[in-house]
């Protein structure tokens, strides 16, 4: 048996992209697997569909809600008797100047990518310390560096990266894993779903998402690092690994690749 058999896991953002990719990479490995996102619908069409309904839970709820976290948790542990791990997936990304962006739209970012990583945390930390388990966050690149016109997305995703770093040391010794997935360019529907400046659906598709890793590739990623108990990782293609090379050692040169980049196309 490999090392995911029986192993409970709750998943947000279960509906669609690294999410719906982790959690049926989880159940074919033998997992059994909570699925947490906002349409039940959705959720249900995906436990019938991977023809295991027994090992999937629903559990629809958003994530910006501290008491749909506690709840899911909750229900996950009423359903399997156990948690061994949470996969916090669920996110959203931004378009937009700094100066010319809703601040409203900056405080659905934090709450979304943020607090939810917070509330999520501390409704299943008692459980995976128990457990001796894992508590993995899907990040991003840019929490490591800021591309122009993605400040608030950026931002959100430095919060979670301390988060995680910070959790790490706190739970070392308890025997807890904590991993923190920093992709790059995934082919999501993650710039159509996007906020606007003014708070809308940018409802773009990015060329560079169209042709990023199939979510899949990190999916595969996600789950031998979580056997191998990694501290972190970042699936990214050659450009964006170049950006994480370069904001360690000459980010003036990143900022003026930056420049380059945006001046003749914005967003």
């Amino acid at each position: 048996m490999g090392y995911f058999q029986d192993k409970v896991f709750l998943v947000t953002g279960a509906s669609s992209g690294i999410g719906l990719a982790i959690a049926q990479a989880m159940v074919v490995a033998g997992a059994r697997v909570a699925l947490m996102a906002r349409s039940r619908d959705k959720l249900e069409e995906l436990r019938q569909a991977w023809g295991q309904p027994e090992r999937v839970l629903v559990t629809a709820g958003d994530v910006t809600r501290p008491e749909d976290c506690a709840a899911a948790v909750a229900a996950t542990q009423a359903a399997f008797g156990r948690l061994d791990g949470l996969v916090h997936s669920a996110g959203v990304s931004m378009r937009g100047e700094v100066a010319a962006t809703d601040p409203a739209v900056f405080r659905q970012l934090m709450d979304i990518n943020f607090h939810s990583s917070v509330s999520l945390i501390q409704a299943a930390l008692p459980a995976i310390t128990t457990a001796r388990g894992h508590v993995v966050v899907i990040s991003s690149v840019v929490g490591h560096f800021s591309p122009p016109y993605r400040g608030g997305y950026a931002a959100s995703k430095h919060a979670v990266q301390a988060l995680m770093d910070a959790l790490r040391v706190e739970v070392l010794d308890r025997g807890v894993h904590v991993l923190t997935v920093c992709p790059g360019f995934v082919a999501t529907n993650i710039s159509l779903n996007a906020l606007a400046a003014d708070g809308s659906r940018y409802d773009h598709m990015d060329p560079e998402t169209a042709g990023g890793l199939d979510a899949r590739d990190v999916a595969r990623d996600v789950l031998a690092a979580i056997t191998a108990r990694k501290r972190e990782i970042a699936p990214a293609g050659g450009l964006e690994s170049l950006g994480l090379f370069l904001a360690r050692v000459a980010p003036a040169l990143l900022d003026r690749f930056f420049l380059r980049r945006f001046r003749n196309k914005p967003l």
